[in-house]
């Protein structure tokens, strides 16, 4: 991107930037000013999070700068189709509600590499949690920060080595500082100024094009959420199966997702937290895929789609308000990192320093390690990234398709580990294993030479292929080695009376704060999205 297409901003909108930068770090110095003595504060909050900051970091945890760029050249190539992805969280988010964290909250589980010891044997912890740190390190820390110093380097022209060196260290001094909870509280305003600051460009645009019903009617192509199964990116047989793999393992099973919720007041606030994340996921593509489909109306041709956001706040954001832009943006990675760099040194204290090095070791020491460990992981994602941004960029890409080889044999090794009480530890080490060389085998060979494979070459088929693969050893395995200790299926295995709230919660948030209410509306509002790109797609079969 040239120089003459960058913003250009004035005096007053770098005040607004930079009286943000100063808010943010305000705010997370001082939610933490008090509570960090023991491993339980630090790591997890004190356990005192409000069901709106459960949610709200949920999901600025998910949201990155990147979606300001790659998300809205996805939509301007592919169209509404992303928001798809979004909009599928109402499957894994029931799960997470109704499965998982009935478990992980009434067990005072840590973090989710101890779920695996719990239920398996130590192995698998130490296995998942080296794959947690490196694949956090290289492709969530380090990948986003790179993205994000591209984004301003090509759109206010910051120099990208010191665009990630500032946003790095910046977030990294609260958060290391404070912990989840200096993280959860910023993340909780950092997804408002995203909100105010991400909403400006759709809504000025499809005032520019004249309302989304044209913008429809026009590009009817643009707004197909079904696609057939030959569809080379986003087959709806694809799109609608992630779940089972990259959707639990990312939302149901992963640290940085699942942290927030144990963090919460209670059972109750940790699944209302869920719920609210949900909504905020219907919202999140009218902010990042739209603004693709409207600069498809006005950029029509762009040989570089990813150029599509720089042009839309360049033609319809009025000069003074762009520094707001710039906020969101930063809002956007700043969130995501603080996210990231908290559970990855939670990982790091609690899942390999504590057992393998100092099983004796005291809160006070616990906490302090935490922090050395967070400024590590800072300093070696600035170095990746940095790495990166000079000629590697083509390895960040490939780094991003590989949440679909990690996923399947996670994914299906917890969720037996809830719902099967014969699933055993040899059977989850030999899924994890198996998973990884079919998987391989299955990308660089089945669909490279078997014929009636080819045309389904995509990485969401191969992940559910290969989820559908690691299920069938985990059973075959189970059923074929002796079965578990008592003592590692105890009070894991799910059972209907986990979906109930414990008692205390259920007499205090009766009647209109009762959860199912707000769940049976959140799963509506997502049918009913669902419903209207169904009818849309009947009424242009003529779209392949």
């Amino acid at each position: 991107m040239s120089g003459g297409e960058r913003v250009a901003l004035s005096p007053f909108e770098i005040a607004i930037f930079a009286g943000y930068l100063l808010l943010t770090l305000f705010l997370g110095f001082w939610v933490a000013r008090k509570g960090r003595g023991t491993a339980r504060d630090y790591f997890m909050g004190d356990g005192k999070l409000p069901w709106y900051v459960v949610g709200t970091s949920m999901v600025a945890t998910a949201v990155s700068s990147d979606h300001f760029i790659a998300q809205v050249g996805a939509g301007y190539t592919h169209g509404i189709v992303i928001a798809a992805f979004g909009w599928n969280a109402w499957i894994v988010y029931s799960l997470l509600i109704w499965i998982f964290l009935p478990y992980y909250m009434r067990t005072g589980l840590y973090t989710m590499p101890e779920f695996l010891e719990r239920r398996y044997n130590s192995a698998a912890r130490y296995i998942f949690a080296v794959f947690c740190v490196v694949g956090y390190l290289f492709s969530l820390i380090a990948g986003p920060l790179y993205a994000g110093g591209l984004a301003l380097e090509s759109m206010f022209g910051v120099d990208i080595v010191w665009a990630i060196i500032f946003l790095g260290v910046l977030t990294g001094a609260y958060t290391i500082y404070g912990g989840l909870k200096s993280a959860a509280w910023t993340d909780f305003m950092q997804i408002a100024v995203l909100l105010v600051g991400g909403i400006l460009v759709p809504v000025i645009g499809l005032w520019k094009v004249g309302g989304l019903g044209a913008l429809a009617h026009e590009f009817p192509q643009k707004f197909q959420v079904f696609h057939g199964p030959s569809n080379q990116m986003f087959p709806a047989t694809g799109v609608f199966t992630s779940f089972l793999s990259v959707g639990i393992w990312y939302n149901c099973t992963s640290q940085h997702i699942v942290q927030r919720c144990l963090a919460a007041k209670d059972e109750w606030n940790a699944r209302m937290g869920v719920i609210s994340a949900g909504f905020l996921h219907v919202v999140m593509p009218f902010l990042f895929v739209l603004p693709g489909i409207i600069a498809f109306k006005l950029f029509p041709n762009l040989q570089r789609p990813d150029h599509a956001y720089i042009l839309l706040v360049q033609a319809l954001v009025p000069a003074g308000l762009r520094g707001l832009i710039l906020a969101a943006i930063s809002a956007a990675l700043m969130s995501h990192l603080s996210a990231l760099l908290n559970s990855t040194s939670t990982i790091l204290t609690m899942d390999l320093y504590r057992p393998l090095v100092r099983p004796h070791a005291r809160e006070r020491e616990l906490v302090l390690f935490g922090q050395w460990s967070g400024a590590l992981t800072m300093a070696a994602g600035i170095l990746i990234a940095l790495w990166f941004s000079s000629s590697h960029s083509l390895l960040f890409v490939l780094i991003q398709e590989g949440f679909a080889y990690i996923a399947p044999p996670f994914a299906v090794i917890f969720t037996t580990g809830l719902l099967w009480r014969r699933a055993n530890g040899k059977a989850a080490l030999t899924t994890i294993f198996a998973g990884f060389a079919f998987t391989l085998f299955l990308q660089f060979y089945l669909f490279r030479n078997v014929s009636w494979l080819i045309p389904y070459a995509n990485y969401l088929h191969r992940a559910v292929i290969s989820w559908a693969f690691c299920m069938v050893v985990q059973i075959t395995v189970s059923l074929l080695t002796a079965p578990p200790d008592k003592a590692r299926t105890e009070g894991i295995i799910w059972s209907a009376s986990y979906a109930a709230l414990p008692a205390a919660d259920q007499a205090r948030y009766g009647g209109w704060r009762d959860l199912r209410l707000w769940w049976v509306i959140f799963i509506g509002t997502v049918l009913s999205i669902y419903s209207y790109f169904l009818w849309f797609r009947f009424q242009h079969p003529e779209i392949p």
